[in-house]
């Protein structure tokens, strides 16, 4: 008898993995799903819908080759749905995250950005599976984006109780304190996606953080 697949949040939650990876192309979220990877945004702010569609579900197709993978689509909230992923991220300048937790199956996992303690609480009281916390330093994603730093990144780990997630300006320099602060995954782009090898680039900051136990987590909802 085949055992169910766990809901999105499950496997998001209970994952062994600590980095959180961005594919642009169906060719890297296949080759850093293969080298362990086992959360993939889809993350493209250039293709139109049409291509987009076909994109996510090409990945989600590829992602659902692993049980304990899951693929997040990147601000567009009606084509997650459309295609049924995993779940999906909307940041502070994106659709109502409230609006979006209403709108979605519970099953799914539902990320909001929050730069600050306040806005971290909002959401996880509006039912956020997690929250996105950066810029942790500067980052050529996103040259005009605030650094919250190590302290304010502590801080919004500080004041909620669902899992965080750092972004912005992590590299293997700094990974080790990024994920002191009690943080669940660190997402990192450039530091994977623009070196010359991503799926070794993603081997080597997984393998700095494999000495330590998953960051902070919550129960499934």
């Amino acid at each position: 008898m085949m055992m169910s697949r766990s809901t999105p949040k499950e496997i998001f939650l209970r994952s062994a993995s600590r980095i959180y990876c961005f594919a642009d192309s169906l060719d890297l979220c296949a080759a850093l799903l293969d080298a362990g990877a086992r959360v993939i945004q889809l993350r493209n702010k250039t293709l139109d819908d049409d291509c987009f569609r076909r994109m996510a579900r090409e990945m989600l197709g590829r992602t659902r080759r692993h049980e304990d993978a899951v693929l997040i689509i990147n601000d567009r909230v009606d084509i997650a749905l459309e295609i049924g992923a995993d779940g999906v991220h909307v940041g502070q300048q994106d659709e109502d995250g409230e609006r979006v937790i209403r709108r979605v199956p519970a099953e799914m996992i539902v990320g909001v950005s929050a730069r600050h303690p306040e806005l971290a609480l909002a959401a996880q009281k509006r039912g956020a599976t997690y929250v996105g916390a950066g810029s942790v330093a500067a980052t050529s994603t996103k040259p005009d984006a605030e650094v919250i730093g190590l302290e304010g990144l502590s801080a919004v780990v500080a004041a909620v109780n669902v899992p965080v997630v750092a972004i912005g300006g992590i590299s293997k320099r700094n990974i080790r304190q990024v994920y002191d602060t009690g943080v669940r995954y660190c997402a990192v782009i450039s530091g994977i996606n623009r070196t010359p090898d991503p799926v070794a680039a993603f081997q080597q900051l997984e393998t700095i953080l494999a000495p330590f136990p998953p960051g902070k987590q919550a129960k499934p909802a």
